[in-house]
């Protein structure tokens, strides 16, 4: 069973830091989706890679930060940034509270791509005020064998609210996807930092990369476990620590 702090009290955290001091953070964002998902999709996914990790580890899970930033999906109606500045503080503050209580190793998992630069500069600077702390983050879509089933099922990898991510959430909450609206924009290459107007003309129906006509939840429950496996196995390659 999965141990999730919205289940636990203090006591039951303090027991756990007398033999471990990992935690798991969900991170992700309020957004739109394309036509066819919902504004929860960067935070339903990791949160549940997270506890399907804290289920074979016994490794808390925080609940998780569901607003990131996305300003560059602000012309779509719905989505719910923060700015960088205040992400980067919700972080650093997140793990602030975790060290100041005893956890010394973090895995944030993350699931929205505009998380990934101010997520690092959040823990540029947490990490130089505290040595003793140690932090893994990964982004659930960049493993090989996540990549892997993707190509194998579609030809491509995820770029936002496409096949896979569309597969996932069929097989997390097969209430939400509404596949008869999905529509599809193919992912076009470039170096030009794209603010709301790049994307919303890019991409009108907020989405791109592989149809999400062709996801099912079959394919999506393939990559929830290979994303499983692989943070489980960094879960594993931190070592025990001494009771307390």
């Amino acid at each position: 069973m999965a141990v999730l702090w919205e289940d636990v009290g203090w006591p039951d955290l303090e027991e756990f830091l007398r033999t471990d001091d990992r935690a798991i953070v969900p991170v992700g964002s309020c957004e739109q989706h394309g036509r066819h998902l919902s504004f929860a999709t960067d935070y339903l996914i990791p949160t549940e890679i997270a506890r399907r990790v804290s289920a074979r580890t016994r490794v808390p899970v925080t609940p998780p930060l569901c607003f990131g930033m996305s300003i560059h999906h602000m012309d779509f109606p719905g989505t719910l940034t923060l700015s960088p500045d205040t992400f980067v503080a919700a972080v650093r503050d997140i793990v602030e509270s975790l060290h100041r209580h005893g956890f010394r190793r973090l895995l944030i998992l993350n699931g929205h791509g505009g998380n990934i630069a101010p997520i690092g500069t959040a823990l540029a600077t947490v990490l130089d005020r505290h040595r003793d702390l140690r932090i893994k983050v990964g982004h659930w879509w960049q493993d090989p064998k996540v990549e892997a089933v993707m190509r194998d099922a579609w030809g491509d990898v995820e770029y936002h609210a496409a096949a896979g991510e569309t597969s996932a959430i069929l097989a997390i909450r097969p209430n939400i996807p509404r596949l008869q609206r999905a529509a599809h924009s193919a992912w076009q290459k470039g170096i030009e930092v794209m603010g709301p107007r790049h994307w919303k003309g890019l991409f009108p129906h907020g989405s791109t990369g592989a149809d999400p006509k062709g996801a099912s939840a079959e394919i999506g429950e393939r990559l929830l476990r290979a994303a499983t496996d692989r943070f489980v196995s960094e879960l594993e390659q931190w070592d025990p620590i001494a009771p307390r």
